[in-house]
């Protein structure tokens, strides 16, 4: 389900995402705490309530660059990538995502990151999505069956030797989600398989937990 006249940010955007797992919180699904389990539970509880954003200096640079970084990735990918507010999982309705691109077919998307100049020389040096952006870069693949390619995207103009990184993810492609030290490698399909069965299990411990509360 495809949300693409709700604008990132807005009050009716938080709705949409309100009780849900996103790209933001989707590391929690791979983490043995009850930490995302009180979260949702508490959100699925309560009802919304609307609060100013908090915004930093980066952010509003991140959101200003954006649409120059989809339009080049567009441009070089050689399909045209719109930005979309929520794309909700039918599967597992407890599962969603914001894509800062998604094609028409939604079989193609994209995370857009416009960081700072250390985090992107390193990534370009590395060849690889930085840590703190796999789990979001994973959750698209989790959230949307259709998915064939996502492309992880490190956008910074200041940069005039190479502005912009693309890495290309398929579900075949090998991820670690350890450490360089002590790797835990697997492809895309083995992750997201164990994405949604923890989804699923948390769906199941949160109506359970608001049975209980009823007593």
């Amino acid at each position: 389900m495809k949300y693409t006249e709700i604008i990132q940010g807005t009050e009716e955007w938080q709705i949409l995402r309100h009780g849900k797992i996103g790209g933001s919180t989707s590391k929690e699904l791979f983490v043995a705490s009850n930490t995302l389990l009180y979260q949702i539970l508490s959100e699925t509880i309560e009802p919304y309530v609307f609060e100013e954003t908090y915004s930093t200096a980066a952010m509003d640079r991140g959101v200003e660059l954006e649409p120059f970084a989809r339009k080049k990735l567009s441009e070089y990918i050689g399909v045209e990538l719109k930005e979309c507010g929520w794309l909700q999982c039918e599967e597992i309705p407890i599962l969603g995502i914001s894509p800062d691109g998604i094609s028409a077919d939604e079989t193609i998307s994209a995370e857009i990151k416009c960081p700072q100049a250390k985090k992107h020389i390193q990534t370009i040096c590395e060849g690889e999505i930085p840590l703190d952006n796999i789990h979001q870069c994973l959750h698209y693949f989790t959230v949307n069956p259709k998915l064939e390619k996502h492309y992880f995207c490190s956008f910074r103009p200041e940069n005039e030797l190479k502005p912009m990184f693309v890495k290309e993810l398929t579900m075949e492609s090998l991820i670690n989600l350890g450490t360089k030290a002590k790797p835990v490698i697997k492809p895309v399909f083995e992750w997201v398989e164990i994405a949604k069965q923890h989804a699923i299990e948390l769906q199941e411990n949160i109506t359970k937990e608001i049975e209980k509360l009823k007593f």
